[in-house]
């Protein structure tokens, strides 16, 4: 099964970066390079490079980079996880999340979800500020036992201000802020931490990190890959790591794909 699933990682990123525009070289029927013209000129070759309007966003988190008002993204991840999100102003975008296995999988409270709203600007070409409400509903799963008489809160609120330095090609974004699950607020601030940058012509790098240092209910996940672009699809392919949750898939973590639509 990893063996299938290695292949097709490889042959989706082979595929994203031989991809040529109409100038492409190809072979006429005498077998002579197309890219030759009269007189044995060359004409040269160039990837197509396609418009990055993904540079809101990351794996799961976000940039202060806004959503123009009327636009917005539709991501599947696994299948199971499928977000959306929408520019309601320039300044002003809202985004929401649902698990579907969790929807059959979840105890009493509901399946995981989130719903987040943002608010963010720029104030020159390469910096962007922001801050964002995100409440994230993630009961514990079916089979997974409970203490007695321990209580678990349904899900919980985070405040963060965001600063992102760089493009929607190259950025950096630091997030920090406070966590409240309806009974009080977090002993010590969450941080999130992400970077992106375009290493061929479609071919980007990401990278996110979450680190939750409340004492009572330490917490920190990483995630890292590429995102291949197009004009208006883009594909990630990446690995999640937690000590608790994704190791249980494979030692190194869980790899995934995503597909992110825009509209």
């Amino acid at each position: 099964m990893w063996g299938s699933i290695c292949n097709l990682l490889i042959g989706l990123l082979v595929t994203a970066l031989v991809v040529f525009d109409a100038g492409a070289v190809g072979w006429s029927h005498d077998g002579a390079p197309l890219g030759l013209g009269a007189g044995g000129k060359r004409f040269t070759t160039r990837v197509k490079r396609a418009n990055n309007t993904y540079g809101s966003h990351y794996f799961a988190s976000f940039s202060a980079i806004p959503l123009h008002k009327g636009t917005g993204y539709y991501k599947n991840t696994l299948v199971s996880l499928n977000a959306v999100a929408y520019g309601l102003t320039e300044h002003l975008s809202v985004s929401g999340a649902i698990d579907l296995v969790s929807l059959i999988r979840a105890r009493d409270g509901g399946p995981l979800y989130t719903g987040r709203i943002q608010l963010c600007g720029s104030t020159s070409d390469l910096f962007h500020l922001g801050a964002s409400l995100t409440y994230l509903n993630a009961r514990v799963p079916v089979g997974v036992r409970v203490p007695d008489g321990a209580s678990v809160p349904n899900g919980f609120f985070t405040a963060m201000g965001l600063f992102t330095v760089g493009t929607k090609d190259y950025q950096l974004t630091a997030a920090g802020g406070l966590t409240h699950d309806g009974h009080g607020t977090g002993r010590r601030p969450v941080f999130n931490l992400n970077g992106a940058a375009r290493v061929f012509a479609n071919i980007m790098l990401v990278t996110e990190h979450w680190i939750f240092s409340d004492p009572d209910r330490s917490f920190s996940a990483h995630a890292a890959g590429v995102r291949i672009l197009g004009d208006e699809l883009a594909i990630d392919i990446g690995l999640a790591y937690d000590k608790e949750y994704t190791t249980k898939v494979t030692s190194l973590g869980m790899p995934f794909v995503a597909a992110t639509l825009n509209f």
